[in-house]
């Protein structure tokens, strides 16, 4: 299968998956708005939502090398995987039990006292069960992703969107603002259950297996483990932060950024995974057979896809900020104010978009080539560069500084970790790359500019036309523009594309 269908099944699972979460949050807004129990939730939720991120893809970058090299070799992999499924039970069963004895100091940490305290600890209480959950999805995800299968773990995410809704549409009004919880661990449950049968279907039975010792592909992975997690953690460290300086900045801050960070993270999610998940293994397949020259060419188009998808992006969160957030979330308890603080918050979180994208997938770069140290050091520059901005913007912007500064974090890893990466493999991309962003930043101009000018007499339809009808004008015109500078990416797109629609012409 080619790179760009499985990138197209994931764009369309991860885009619906990312729907359903989004429907969460507008539900959430309608009964709580920006009050203490959605800041509570936020908070509680912020933990198992780290996990979510880091585990699979920390697990994933030691598994992923390690399962193609026995592969390659043509080795058994299933003692392997009993192995691996031992240490992870092992280490979340203890996580979990830790952390509801735990929940209140955990909750403390945010700065948090009085009801809104209470209120926290005893939703990481009913949270902190999905850590079980997250460490298996992690795992079993890594497994089908070393066999080239992308489907069912993407189809995880539409599974846990679909029980997280339905659960909270019950739970909610027996269990008031705990059905929240409950019906999220719920969902990373469903997002577990959805592999057993791709599981099955490769041959790997679910044995536990001590035979730790002398095993050399667990002990290349231990070596490797520490300096991943850390890193991955070091990446998702500014979410705690930023918790702890929205509290310091209001009541209704911490959920603002939440739901803005929410529309931000859906065309993160649909399109970052879209390529880093494919690209990985095939990184780490190259580098594994020393063609250093098909890695660089696989990294550079994964880039170039990045930039052509995300710019255009953060150019439409800037220009239609208040429409998205007044259409997504104002009913209910979500009034004015809450508008008015989560679009403020939403154009400079999508000024960071492209630079998350760019620094995860440099970052896979250097774990497909086992160099795990080096994504650590910069990741803890980033927080470095991320305090010292909020610090010097909060006075000025406000909670708009916290976002803002998320994104400054960004751009100065993602540049550190492309200088570096050069410095290990030589040039990662080449003139080409350089082509695709100034034929990107023109069509971006022409957009931004057709927005502007056309906004006046759009503006007067009623929202819920207004938005999308603007929306795929700018796209449509983007495309164009693109097409007329003859961009490769755009026109290998366009041709496959018309070779799946002439079959099906020619048939009609």
């Amino acid at each position: 299968m080619s790179l760009l269908r499985i990138a197209s099944m994931i764009v369309v699972l991860t885009l619906v998956g990312r729907l359903l979460g989004f429907f969460r949050s507008i539900y959430l807004s309608s009964l709580y708005g920006t009050g203490m129990e959605s800041d509570a939730f936020n908070i509680a939720a912020t933990i198992p939502l780290t996990l979510f991120l880091v585990v699979p893809g920390a697990v994933n970058a030691i598994l992923i090398p390690t399962m193609r090299g026995l592969m390659e070799k043509q080795q058994r992999t299933t003692e392997l995987y009993h192995k691996m499924l031992t240490v992870i039970l092992v280490i979340f069963v203890v996580l979990a039990g830790m952390g509801v004895g735990f929940s209140r100091e955990l909750a403390a940490m945010f700065g948090l006292s009085g009801a809104k305290l209470e209120m926290t600890a005893d939703m990481l209480r009913w949270m902190w069960p999905s850590a079980i959950f997250i460490g298996l999805t992690g795992l079993w995800s890594s497994i089908c992703n070393s066999h080239q299968h992308f489907f069912t773990p993407t189809l995880g995410t539409v599974a846990n969107g679909a029980v997280v809704i339905v659960s909270m549409y019950v739970l909610v009004p027996i269990y008031g603002p705990n059905g929240l919880v409950i019906a999220t661990t719920l969902g990373y449950l469903a997002a577990m259950l959805t592999m057993i049968p791709t599981l099955r279907r490769f041959g790997y039975d679910h044995r536990l297996s001590f035979a730790w010792k002398n095993d050399e592909a667990l002990k290349g992975m231990g070596e490797r483990v520490i300096p991943i997690l850390i890193g991955a953690v070091v990446a998702q460290a500014t979410t705690f932060l930023e918790r702890g300086f929205a509290e310091g900045v209001g009541t209704g801050v911490i959920s603002a950024l939440a739901n803005a960070n929410q529309i931000v993270q859906m065309p993160m999610a649909i399109f970052v995974g879209a390529f880093t998940l494919p690209l990985f293994p095939l990184l780490a397949s190259h580098v594994k057979r020393g063609e250093m020259k098909e890695m660089k060419q696989i990294l550079q188009k994964g880039l170039a896809y990045l930039l052509i998808l995300l710019i255009p992006v953060t150019v439409g969160l800037a220009l239609y900020a208040e429409p998205i957030v007044r259409l997504a979330f104002q009913r209910g308890a979500f009034d004015e104010y809450s508008v008015a603080l989560t679009a403020w918050a939403l154009p400079f979180y999508g000024l960071g978009l492209y630079f998350l994208a760019a620094r995860d997938l440099l970052t896979r770069a250097f774990y497909a080539l086992e160099n795990t140290r080096t994504p650590v050091v910069i990741g803890a520059i980033g927080i470095g560069v991320y305090a010292a901005a909020n610090w010097l913007l909060i006075p000025w912007m406000g909670h708009g500084g916290i976002a803002l500064a998320n994104a400054l974090s960004a751009l100065s890893q993602a540049v550190l970790l492309f200088i570096w990466l050069w410095k290990a493999v030589g040039v990662p991309v080449q003139s080409g790359f350089l082509k695709t962003l100034a034929k990107t930043l023109i069509a971006c101009l022409v957009m931004g500019a057709a927005i502007v000018l056309a906004d006046p007499w759009l503006s007067l339809l009623p929202l819920w036309i207004y938005l999308p009808l603007g929306i795929v004008a700018a796209a449509l015109l983007y495309l164009a523009v693109l097409a007329i500078l003859r961009e490769p990416l755009v026109s290998e797109l366009l041709q496959k594309v018309r070779r799946r629609s002439t079959p099906a012409a020619g048939r009609s």
